[in-house]
């Protein structure tokens, strides 16, 4: 009986990545002596940046910025809570593990959630819960080191059927904007800084200027000179 009971407790602990994926994630659930707390080491930050466009998909990513020193305050949780608009149709985020944490700095996290708030992943506006837990489990990854850096958090990549503006910015859902976690448990909230990204809107150079106001001047001289002139009788 020992022994089934011990088995159980091994699938569920495997299996517990799947289920976050699926489902998202608590912190407290996770970190069951968690305290929030003040950022030990100044301003840390949440941002999005605007990655890519293209016919078919824009991309969004979003990064965290950290200056914690101390190896205490090394990153191990970090919970994202996003609002995204859309200004046309036909939009879907891809919501696959692969995609939006393949190439990101928690990618080995034995924890890693993907949520959106209704299931839908292309209903607008949409609430995006997204998180990464390190426990210090048997899996490959680490808590992202007390050394001040930047780091690539999620790839958020939208299909898209027509030029769109897609933005992203802070919101509560549960926690708030953001919440970062230390080895220590200690818990403290960081500003994320919006984003909108959208089809490039074609501007003029200095010499674009110059050739277009050349152009014009032209135009205006064939049409001083093409017009004929008002004869008044008397």
């Amino acid at each position: 009986m020992r022994g089934r009971l011990i088995a159980v407790a091994v699938v569920l602990v495997l299996a517990l990545p799947a289920l976050l994926l699926a489902k998202g994630f608590d912190l407290y659930s996770l970190f069951p002596n968690l305290t929030l707390g003040a950022d030990p080491n100044g301003a840390d930050s949440v941002y999005v940046v605007c990655a890519g466009i293209s016919q078919t998909d824009l991309t969004l990513k979003v990064r965290v910025g950290t200056d914690n020193a101390d190896p205490f305050d090394a990153l191990q949780g970090i919970d994202v809570e996003l609002l995204v608009t859309t200004d046309q149709p036909g939009v879907t985020l891809d919501v696959t593990d692969a995609t939006v944490y393949g190439t990101s700095a928690v990618n080995n996290w034995g924890v890693r959630s993907v949520n959106v708030i209704g299931g839908n992943p292309g209903a607008f506006p949409m609430q995006l819960k997204l998180g990464a837990v390190e426990l210090d489990t048997a899996d490959a990854g680490s808590p992202l080191t007390a050394v001040p850096g930047d780091y690539l958090f999620a790839t958020l990549r939208f299909n898209t059927s027509s030029p769109t503006n897609i933005s992203a910015s802070g919101t509560t859902i549960s926690n708030g904007p953001a919440t970062l976690v230390t080895t220590l448990a200690n818990g403290y909230s960081v500003t994320v800084l919006a984003e909108t990204c959208g089809p490039a809107v074609p501007t003029l150079s200095e010499w674009g200027l110059i050739l277009f106001g050349v152009v014009l001047l032209g135009g205006l001289v064939w049409y001083v000179r093409r017009r004929k002139p008002v004869t008044v009788s008397v």
